[in-house]
């Protein structure tokens, strides 16, 4: 097993939880997507999940901040992540944004381009189309319900593939339905920053060599806004490459074998 920490980092503005592993000479920086309880409390899978980046890559994953309140904008999320990896004396990483995560990952290197060396953008989106915008506004709904069943039953169901759910809902079911008030109240802050957000206008700053990896039967963001990203991104003669996964879903980021693998080899260039 890989050696890891989490730990928090904390500025003059708040503390984020972080999660660190590998020993290699370059820094990758790791951005989930939304989830409905943290993923810090999954930190030994994410690392057996990305441990094939440990010998080339010194890993941090971020959580979002600490007591956000009510509203969290996606533009605040890419501060506040930029701002934890000057405490950590980070200048420079590759990236992976993972849905949300990817989200947030286009507005720093829009942003704060000298941080971003290489960018790899999972199941993303740079703005929404109808599809997310309902899925979003209904995950949104539950949430503020405080029907912790029946979200966790539309967040598998729109995430993961047939076949996943057919083995493994009850199980996925299991690990969040003891989701807390508060796990609840941040899914919702994290869902209404989804709908408000809009990074397209910002793909034209974008400069970094970048990997889309899109999903055919994507059923959150849908495949046409990783293609929308990579088009945009290769008229603007950004360096790009799009891989679209033919038959898997949203969740192609934890399904898909060569998912990862596929990651590592573009950020080796």
């Amino acid at each position: 097993m890989i050696d890891y920490t989490v730990q928090t980092i904390k500025t003059d503005n708040f503390e984020m939880d972080y999660l660190k592993f590998g020993t290699g000479a370059r820094t990758l920086v790791l951005l989930p997507g939304m989830s409905l309880k943290s993923m810090m409390g999954l930190a030994s899978m994410v690392v057996d999940s990305y441990k094939i980046f440990a010998d080339d890559f010194t890993v941090y994953m971020f959580d979002r901040k600490k007591n956000f309140g009510e509203s969290y904008p996606m533009e605040q999320m890419a501060t506040d992540t930029a701002e934890a990896m000057d405490a950590l004396g980070i200048e420079r990483a590759c990236f992976i944004g993972i849905s949300q995560g990817g989200m947030i990952s286009q507005i720093i290197a829009e942003q704060y381009p000298q941080k971003v060396e290489r960018l790899a953008l999972g199941c993303s989106a740079a703005r929404l189309n109808d599809m997310s915008r309902a899925v979003m506004t209904e995950w949104k709904r539950l949430a503020e319900a405080r029907d912790i069943e029946a979200l966790c039953s539309n967040f598998i169901d729109k995430v993961f593939s047939a076949e996943t759910i057919r083995k493994y809902k009850k199980s996925l079911m299991r690990m969040n339905t003891n989701a807390t008030e508060q796990d609840m109240a941040r899914f919702c802050v994290l869902a209404r920053a989804c709908l408000e957000y809009d990074a397209y206008p910002g793909l034209e700053k974008l400069k970094c060599p970048t990997l889309v990896l899109g999903a055919e039967l994507d059923q959150v963001l849908g495949v046409i806004a990783s293609r929308e990203i990579a088009e945009v991104l290769k008229q603007n003669g950004v360096p790009t490459e799009l891989y679209v996964y033919e038959n898997y879903g949203h969740a192609a980021y934890d399904e898909a074998p060569d998912y990862r693998s596929r990651i590592l080899e573009f950020l080796k260039g």
